[in-house]
Order: C-alpha cells, then sequence, then structure tokens
C-alpha cells in the first residue's frame, strides 16, 4: 500500500493562473518548481506550485497520494495527471484532486513482472504487452504496484488480467480477458545463402531448328 508523502507547497494567485505556457508558469520552472492546481470536493479551484523534487520523487516512488501542506494546513490529494514537455522529459505541471483516506478512487497502478518465465530458457520470447492496470479501490488501500509472477511461464503459455492476484478491496476496470504477458515460440530465421553468391533460376533456351537445304 502506498503511503502519502508529506509535501510543502505554496499557494499561487488565481489571477495569475493562465496555464502551463504563461510567463508566470515558466518563472517558476526557472526556479525549480512546478506549477499545479488542486480542485475537488466542491471547493473551488486551488493554484499552487510545489518543488521539482518533490514531485519527482513521487514519479519515481510510484506514489499517488501526497498530503499538500498548505499555509499551515493539510490537504490529501491524488495524483490525477502529470503533464509533460514535447519531449516527455521534464513535468511541466500536476493535477491533484482532493480525497479522504476512506473515498473510493479511481486510478491506474504499474504491473511489475516478478520471477523468470523458464519459456525463455526454452528458447522463447517474453513479451510483456500490459504495463498498468486500471482498478478502483479506496485511497488509503492504493497497491505502488501489483506484481505478476511469471515463473510458471512456458513457451505457449499466458497471463490475464483476470488471472492476477489483487490485493484486498481493488478491483479491475477493464477487460479481464486482456493479456499482461505471453511467452511466444521464437521466429525461424531463413537459412542463408551461400556467402557471395545468388542463386539464379536456370534459362531454358529453345533449341533452334536447323535449316533445310
Amino acid at each position: 500500500m502506498a503511503e502519502a508523502v508529506k509535501i510543502q507547497v505554496e499557494t499561487r494567485e488565481a489571477a495569475k493562473n493562465k496555464g502551463t505556457g504563461s510567463r508566470v508558469s515558466r518563472k517558476l520552472r526557472a526556479q525549480g518548481r512546478i506549477p499545479a492546481i488542486v480542485y475537488g470536493h466542491k471547493q473551488a479551484p486551488l493554484p499552487i506550485s510545489i518543488a521539482r523534487d518533490s514531485i519527482w520523487e513521487m514519479v519515481k516512488k510510484s506514489t499517488h497520494l501526497a498530503e499538500l501542506q498548505i499555509a499551515g494546513e493539510v490537504e490529501t490529494v491524488l495524483v490525477k495527471e502529470l503533464q509533460w514537455d514535447h519531449l516527455g522529459k521534464e513535468i511541466i505541471h500536476v493535477d491533484f484532486a482532493r480525497v479522504s483516506a476512506d473515498e473510493s478512487v479511481v486510478t491506474d497502478v504499474r504491473l511489475d513482472l516478478k520471477g523468470e518465465a523458464p519459456g525463455v530458457a526454452e528458447g522463447g520470447v517474453l513479451e510483456h504487452l500490459l504495463h498498468s492496470l486500471h482498478i478502483t479501490c479506496a485511497a488509503a488501500a492504493i497497491p505502488d504496484a501489483i506484481k505478476v509472477d511469471i515463473s510458471d511461464l512456458h513457451i505457449g503459455k499466458a497471463i490475464h488480467v483476470r488471472e492476477l492476484k489483487l490485493p484486498q478491496g481493488v478491483t479491475v476496470k477493464g477487460d479481464p480477458e486482456a493479456l499482461v504477458v505471453h511467452v511466444i515460440t521464437r521466429s525461424a530465421e531463413p537459412e542463408p545463402t551461400a556467402e557471395g553468391t545468388a542463386t539464379q533460376p536456370e534459362v531454358i533456351k529453345p533449341e533452334r531448328k536447323e535449316k533445310e537445304d
């Protein structure tokens, strides 16, 4: 279960909140801070800024919950969206949704493969097709990740969403038949021809008819 990360944030003036492309937002990012917004629970949206290191800590730990310390008060929030730059390297804006610990929420959780698939040693190829799962659970019970045991995965075997062992209270939204991972037979490679030569089809020329005297 993921624990809420405690983060000190600063408020921004709503009148200056013109989005991630504004002069104010660019200035914040130059100072090592990232613009963000807190919304939900029928309260007015609250523009804030957060230290870049703090949000990257959440990303690296795959933490979904945070306790934002705002002007002496604490807001429990769920990360709803991270907006990246056009290169996909830098976070430029964060959306937080207010939640309570026992509130049911919908979020995405990473799928981590555990163990080694014997089908690979048998000559097969492991394909990891589904990397995250759309789930519903209490905000305080969001798992860091869901483990997928592949230690019994031989060639031709697969694991579907319906076969995953989910933590108590976690339900999946989506197709239970979706394929998570499988081991397939390695494609046969064509046999090489003799080096430096190419096989050409034999050309059969029609015999020339002798002219009669």
